[in-house]
């Protein structure tokens, strides 16, 4: 399955654009096709773009220049390299690959202006844009031999060692002997040095570029020349996804997160999981003021369990210590043990309290000697106090029977007795 839209834009806006579909080593799949942007939309639903940009429009320089951080790198370059440039570095764009083993970082020049048309055409398309590329870097590197490519209106060279440039198809043979010149050994400048070329050509210009490049063979080591009956962009679209050079989309064009781009497909899911988390805080926070209000409750029935006990405290702090304070001063006692016994029973008979639904009943005395809790009650009838005694039996180890139970008035006054069991 193709994996990647190669698409090619012409020299002129106004011309049309090619494109052709390839996997991730590079193979191509299908034809090459011809049209307007619009065209390309279809073609590149669900894959990635590379887009190549004119070669003649990119200057590929190189600087030495000792910064690595990337964003400090971008910000210094165009003064760093203001002599070199005829235009006014502000507007121009600049992009940066990898260093070589010398330290030299190469370097990828264009007007602003050409950047934001190309992004402005397919931003508006909302293709899924993975690089932006020179199409002379798409050529490939051949060691001991220069490439030349002549198609869709321009020739571009590229040396062994990388570097590139490019003209449009009518200069070709000013390019040639340009590059030509430039390889001269310095020792004696008459004698070129042994240069490997290697020729691409559509039809469309072998009548033209034949001529000059015979007109140079002697001046070569070897010349080599092969016709491209599709064009370039095959070519150039397998060098694209397997090593394609420097990408301009850095700096102000690189690309932004895509968060925007998912969230519409996302933001009912993200809705419900935030409902959901809050619904769960909600809950919890229920729950945490349910068992609140139980200590509180607890804590209440204990402290009128020892005001009734205890008529003379009037402070209570630590209800355990005080408890086993009061019970040692009393002689009650004779070790810890018996003392959480008594502390004991006496949580459980808070927690029995605090767990009947009938509010109203009200200890009026409570007596502990020997293990054995007296508990006098004022109950609003023989149904509440028997479920007081009942919670205690269920909830604890705790035996609880009622001693007796006698009207008084609308109330019941009753006596309810708890030990340990087995006591």
């Amino acid at each position: 399955m193709a994996d990647f839209l190669v698409l090619r834009f012409a020299e002129t806006p106004t011309e049309p654009v090619e494109w052709v579909l390839v996997d991730q080593s590079g193979a191509q799949h299908g034809p090459i096709e011809h049209g307007d942007l619009m065209a390309v939309t279809e073609a590149a639903e669900n894959r990635r773009v590379i887009a190549l940009v004119p070669g003649t429009n990119v200057l590929q320089t190189s600087t030495h220049i000792p910064i690595r951080n990337k964003s400090k790198l971008l910000q210094a370059l165009p003064y760093a390299m203001e002599e070199q440039l005829a235009g006014d570095v502000e507007d121009l764009h600049f992009a940066t690959g990898k260093r070589d083993v010398d330290g030299e970082l190469p370097v990828a020049v264009v007007e602003r202006l050409k950047m934001d048309a190309w992004l402005e055409q397919m931003s508006a398309l909302q293709l899924d844009l993975a690089g932006v590329y020179s199409d002379s870097e798409t050529l490939g590197q051949m060691p001991n031999t220069t490439v030349l490519l002549v198609d869709a209106g321009r020739a571009t060279i590229r040396e062994p060692d990388g570097k590139t440039a490019a003209s449009d198809a009518e200069s070709v043979s000013g390019l040639i002997e340009l590059w030509l010149n430039a390889a001269k050994t310095s020792d004696d400048e008459s004698l070129p040095p042994p240069i490997n070329l290697l020729v691409y050509l559509t039809t469309d210009y072998e009548a033209r570029v034949q001529p000059v490049l015979e007109s140079i063979r002697s001046r070569l080591a070897t010349l080599e020349v092969l016709l491209l009956p599709e064009g370039g962009l095959p070519r150039m679209a397998a060098q694209a996804v397997t090593s394609p050079g420097i990408n301009l989309l850095q700096g102000p064009y690189a690309p932004k997160s895509k968060l925007t781009t998912y969230w519409p497909a996302w933001r009912l899911t993200a809705a419900l999981m935030a409902g959901l988390v809050v619904l769960m805080i909600g809950a919890q926070m229920l729950s945490n003021a349910a068992l609140n209000r139980q200590i509180a409750e607890l804590d209440q029935s204990i402290e009128a369990a020892i005001r009734y006990t205890f008529p003379e405290v009037r402070e209570i702090r630590d209800a355990r210590a005080l408890l086993d304070s009061k019970l040692r001063g009393m002689g009650s006692v004779t070790s810890g043990s018996n003392s959480n016994h008594f502390l004991d029973t006496l949580t459980t008979v808070a927690e029995a309290f605090s767990e009947n639904k009938n509010k109203i009943t009200r200890i009026e005395t409570v007596n502990y000697r020997s293990g054995v809790m007296e508990i006098r009650l004022l109950a609003p009838n023989v149904e509440a106090l028997d479920a007081i005694r009942q919670i205690i039996s269920e909830k604890s180890s705790l035996e609880a029977t009622i001693q007796s139970a006698n009207p008084e008035g609308d109330k019941v006054r009753g006596r309810l007795q708890i030990n340990h069991t087995g006591a």
